[in-house]
């Protein structure tokens, strides 16, 4: 009995002391968070060091360095080199004064030209982002050139580079209207006036006493953890860097996607433009005066992409395009931060390991309407509409109330009281009133142009893009060879030739080259053209050929010389020197005879899709009499070359390589197999590896014809790996596009 009895109290005692455990566990999860609030100010939490520092490279887009703005671009660049750790910072520009600036500062800064400009040589955007995004560092940052950053930015990103969730941070500068600072050397100190040396504090506090927004518009920056993630759904449009509206539809569709948390640093660090500066250097009048002739045109270009790609234009009426900030509590030198959350006015300071906490997919727009009156934002969806997979402390047992969803009663445990947000947001020098300014408002709807129209002349548009010899390279398309147009394009900028110009046979390709940026112009009416049927032998091609040949005559016309290519030619080097040796009294072009045994010149092959005309008068007036030939033809316009040229039956032959047009002289020279071949010569096109072989016969150009229809003739060109077009990324393939990294977005 006394056994049974003390057997019964022994497990009576192990049942207590479970309960007791229990109760104990159950005691300390429910005060974690309240601890964790309680936690004082000091950083140790917040800035825990990882194994190894972080590296950030930072992407800029600057104007030449010339006059004020070229001082303003130093100043900011060397405030750049001054965090630490150190950034790499690559300028992204094609113009000479950035080498030559940037190659003392080797290896800390270096010039990359790999990215898409507009004929004009303004910045595509959408490239540059490309190009960032494919950054090897930890952190990768996009800023304009001109502002300046002070080493509460490290901190920001050292704060950020502990979430390990992937973020993109977006932060706009304040105005500086008077900025007195000025350096020397990247790696001196400041100076004031007469050069006396002021402490980085003390600028910083100027800053942060004079700095001012200006209706909330200013310039932008934007940081990111690297990595396969991408910013946003879908394609980046070829947006116009500066010309207005990228950085909004950017924001708003990284907010809408959720593919990232999102949130605005502008009130957590010291963003700023320098307005006047020190005139440490001399400027003449005209260097302030902007350099884009055509502004109202490229903004109507980027409104247009903004409209009609994404979500930006199509947003609901109650979508708030505005992120969660985070902001800095307790002063200058303070390394906690806090997120607030605009629509809860609430904050929420909590270590930055926390937001690692959500997995899954974020609720979708049905399922965040249906749980907020209006549509939350990116930190919602990321730390608070998600599925938990893993809670430090498990949101049932934090005494809860059981009318809440469980997300509420978790995140609870982590606002920051009333009494102690007010007294942080009075310390923090940089949060106040714009607290809820923010980083991209609402625009009005943006103009809808059912037609662009490019504000160029084509004689406006030769005086541009023509090399100093007055040589344009001319192509005619329409729009069932975009895709070509563009990897031919792209070509052409491989070998640095920007004076081609393009003459667009129908309205949708007219509309599509100054979306990106090409020189275009109209040929004449907009012709109603088969997508899939235009190719050689078909009534289309034969209306689009003879357009070719009008077109010429035009420019020849007005003085200048032209290169003709049509967009199925693979240029592998710049024929244009070895086709001007010739002389004015020659006009050269490709052979279309692929028989090893015939001469180059026999009856009807010479090619009209690759030739070299000179603006001169026997030149005109042979192709005024073969745009006549071709008008009473109902073939194409290649045979009213050769008879014209050659004489029907080949009459005007002379030898194997040449033919003389008796009324003006003009010679016709039929150009080098080797070098210049047709598709169909030696059956190049299918050889395992086109390039090399070519390479090894010496090939110039390579025409990829006689072969029958689009989709076979891409298709072929596409498998030869002699492709230049990113078609998801619309943009062109750069060296830093890996194989698995082409498309970027």
């Amino acid at each position: 009995m006394a056994i049974r009895s003390r057997q019964r109290l022994s497990r009576f005692s192990s049942k207590v002391a479970l309960v007791a455990v229990w109760v104990a566990g159950m005691l300390l999860i429910s005060m974690s968070p309240f601890a964790l609030n309680l936690l004082p100010s000091s950083p140790e939490w917040q800035v825990e060091k990882k194994a190894r520092p972080m590296t950030i490279t930072i992407y800029t887009a600057p104007a030449p360095f010339e006059g004020r703005q070229g001082q303003r671009q130093m100043l900011a660049i060397y405030s750049w080199l001054q965090l630490n750790p150190r950034p790499s910072v690559v300028l992204l520009g094609q113009d000479a004064s950035l080498s030559k600036f940037a190659e003392p500062l080797a290896p800390f800064v270096r010039v990359d030209t790999e990215i898409d400009f507009t004929f004009l040589g303004a910045h595509m955007f959408h490239t540059m982002v490309g190009r960032a995004r494919a950054s090897t560092s930890d952190i990768a940052v996009l800023i304009e050139p001109d502002l300046i950053l002070f080493p509460d930015f490290i901190d920001v990103l050292g704060y950020s580079h502990l979430i390990q969730d992937d973020w993109l941070l977006v932060a706009m500068s304040r105005n500086v209207p008077s900025f007195p600072f000025h350096q020397q050397l990247p790696e001196g100190p400041w100076l004031i006036k007469s050069n006396n040396v002021v402490e980085t504090e003390e600028v910083h506090a100027y800053v942060s006493q004079h700095g001012q927004w200006t209706a909330c518009k200013g310039g932008q920056l934007w940081a990111w953890n690297t990595g396969k993630v991408p910013l946003h759904a879908g394609v980046m449009p070829p947006f116009v860097y500066e010309q207005g509206q990228h950085n909004e539809w950017l924001l708003n569709e990284a907010l809408t996607s959720g593919y990232r948390f999102v949130f605005d640093a502008t009130e957590a660090f010291s963003l700023i433009y320098p307005q006047d500066i020190p005139k440490t250097v001399q400027v003449t009048q005209t260097e302030e005066v902007d350099k884009y002739e055509y502004q109202e045109w490229g903004f109507a270009v980027n409104a247009h992409l903004a409209r009609h790609y994404g979500s930006y234009f199509f947003r609901p009426a109650n979508f708030s395009n505005l992120p969660v900030k985070l902001f800095k509590c307790g002063g200058p030198k303070s390394k906690k931060f806090c997120f607030w959350d605009h629509f809860k006015h609430l904050s929420y300071c909590f270590p930055p390991e926390l937001l690692l906490i959500a997995e899954g997919q974020g609720a979708g727009f049905a399922g965040m309407q249906a749980a907020e009156d209006s549509y939350i934002t990116s930190f919602r969806r990321y730390v608070l509409g998600k599925t938990w997979k893993y809670f430090p402390i498990q949101p049932h047992l934090l005494g809860a109330r059981r009318n809440l969803p469980f997300w509420k009663n978790f995140v609870s445990g982590f606002r920051m009281s009333s009494n102690r947000r007010s007294t942080c947001l009075q310390d923090n020098f940089t949060v106040g009133a714009e607290l809820d300014c923010p980083v991209s408002r609402v625009k009005e709807p943006l103009p809808l142009n059912s037609h662009l129209a490019s504000p160029f002349s084509l004689e406006s548009l030769l005086s541009r893009v023509a090399n100093s010899d007055k040589v344009v390279v001319l192509a005619v398309v329409g729009n069932s060879y975009r895709d070509m147009l563009m990897s031919w394009v792209c070509r052409l900028k491989w070998l640095k030739l920007s004076n081609l110009i393009l003459s667009a046979v129908d309205d949708d390709i007219y509309e599509f080259a100054i979306l990106q940026g090409l020189p275009v112009f109209k040929s004449g009416p907009s012709m109603n053209l088969s997508f899939n049927d235009c190719h050689f032998g078909t009534e289309c091609f034969q209306t689009v050929t003879k357009v070719k040949s009008r077109t010429v005559l035009q420019i020849l016309q007005l003085g200048y010389h032209v290169l003709l290519s049509d967009v199925d030619v693979y240029w592998f080097k710049d024929p244009t020197r070895e086709l001007m040796s010739f002389g004015p009294g020659t006009l050269v072009a490709q052979t279309d005879e692929y028989n090893l045994t015939e001469a180059l010149n026999v009856p009807r092959r010479l090619n009209s899709g690759f030739y070299f005309a000179w603006s001169n008068n026997a030149t005109i007036a042979a192709f005024e009499r073969i745009v006549k030939h071709a008008a009473t033809s109902h073939m194409s316009e290649q045979p009213s070359f050769y008879d014209v040229l050659c004489g029907v039956g080949g009459k005007y032959r002379v030898g194997t390589t040449l033919c003389v047009e008796p009324l003006t002289n003009l010679t016709v020279h039929f150009l080098d197999r080797e070098k210049y071949p047709n598709g169909a010569y030696k059956t190049l096109w299918e050889n395992e590896n086109v390039a090399e072989v070519c390479k090894r016969q010496g090939c110039v150009i390579l025409h990829n014809n006689w072969i029958s229809g689009r989709k076979k003739k891409l298709a072929r060109q596409i498998a030869s790996g002699l492709w230049d077009y990113d078609d998801r990324g619309r943009m062109c393939v750069k060296s830093w596009h890996s194989s698995g990294q082409i498309h970027l977005f």
